[in-house]
């Protein structure tokens, strides 16, 4: 039995399926193959789309990289891909220290009354065991979104992938040793993991860190990469 597939638009698939019947003649050695079809379509629908924990909250009594809390993120996505996972904040109301010499990056955690800034980093199970990324802000002037490279090498974006599908990047699909027609390639360059999972946040917070209550708007958006 062969099968072949084709897509007609967004979320349907058409599913072509020739049956070979053989038939046997006597004697045995006449054969004739006749081979009819059997058209069958049908539709992918949406599995609606992943739910995330709608708030975090923290208390930290000591100097040192905290864990501050989990998201917890939980159901399917089957949009059409190439697509990315990413999160930052926009911190647009964060002013910095009047009079400062220097204006720190707004990446981050920020005080209520927008002076001070506390880095945020993320943990997603896609990062492998121990891996921890920084959590960028999109005010940031050296924001950089992502762009598929045809390449191997370092990418020069800066935005915080948890998850993805590109089968283009040539990074993805060369997997963990980072050589292509390895065996452990990813050829589809995919990178989602099973739900549920937890994305873990981490703040650094350093012993000058400013006692005050400390604040920020997580986005974690879907989309399609170019």
């Amino acid at each position: 039995m062969a099968v072949k597939d084709r897509i007609v638009d967004r979320g349907s698939w058409i599913v072509g399926f020739a049956i070979l019947l053989s038939t046997i003649h006597h004697p045995p050695s006449a054969f004739a193959t006749v081979r009819q079809e059997v058209y069958v379509t049908g539709h992918v629908q949406s599995f609606g789309g992943y739910s995330l924990s709608e708030a975090v909250t923290f208390d930290v009594a000591e100097p040192g990289e905290q864990e501050i809390g989990r998201i917890v993120v939980d159901g399917l996505y089957n949009g059409e891909y190439p697509w990315i996972m990413r999160v930052y904040t926009d911190n647009l109301h964060y002013a910095g220290v009047a009079g400062a010499l220097r204006k720190p990056s707004p990446a981050g955690l920020i005080s209520k009354d927008g002076a001070f800034v506390l880095p945020l980093s993320i943990h997603s199970p896609a990062f492998g065991p121990t891996e921890w990324r920084r959590v960028p802000d999109l005010s940031e002037p050296d924001y950089v979104t992502y762009r598929p490279k045809p390449e191997t090498g370092k990418q020069d974006h800066t935005d915080c992938i948890i998850m993805a599908i590109d089968p283009r990047n040539a990074d993805w699909v060369a997997g963990p040793d980072g050589l292509l027609w390895s065996l452990d390639d990813n050829l589809l360059g995919d990178l989602t993991v099973p739900t549920p999972f937890e994305l873990i946040l981490q703040a650094n917070v350093a012993p000058n860190t400013v006692q005050a209550s400390y604040e920020a708007v997580l986005y974690i958006e879907i989309v399609p990469a170019p």
